[in-house]
C-alpha cells in the first residue's frame, strides 16, 4: 500500500473510508473534494508536484505537501 494506515481516499466527489469520521476527518475530505472541484483531473499531477515540491524542499512528500496543508487547516477550522 502507498500509505499505510489510509483512513480514506478522495476522487472526484467520492469520499471512500473504512470507518466513520469524525467532524475534523470529513472537513480534511471535503477540502480534497473542493479542490477536485476546481482542478477536476488535473488535480492529480498537481497533487503529484506538490508532493515533489515539499521533497525537494526538504519535507515530507505528504505532510507538507500544499493540497494536505490546506485539507488539514481546513480540519482544523
Amino acid at each position: 500500500m502507498l500509505i499505510r494506515d489510509w483512513l480514506a481516499i478522495t476522487i472526484g466527489r467520492d469520499i471512500w473510508t473504512w470507518r466513520a469520521l469524525s467532524d475534523a476527518e470529513l472537513a480534511h475530505e471535503l477540502e480534497h473534494v473542493r479542490q477536485w472541484q476546481r482542478y477536476g483531473p488535473r488535480f492529480i499531477p498537481r497533487y503529484a508536484r506538490a508532493s515533489w515540491r515539499a521533497a525537494r524542499a526538504g519535507g515530507h512528500w505528504y505532510r507538507d505537501n500544499a493540497f494536505e496543508v490546506a485539507a488539514r487547516a481546513a480540519a482544523g477550522a
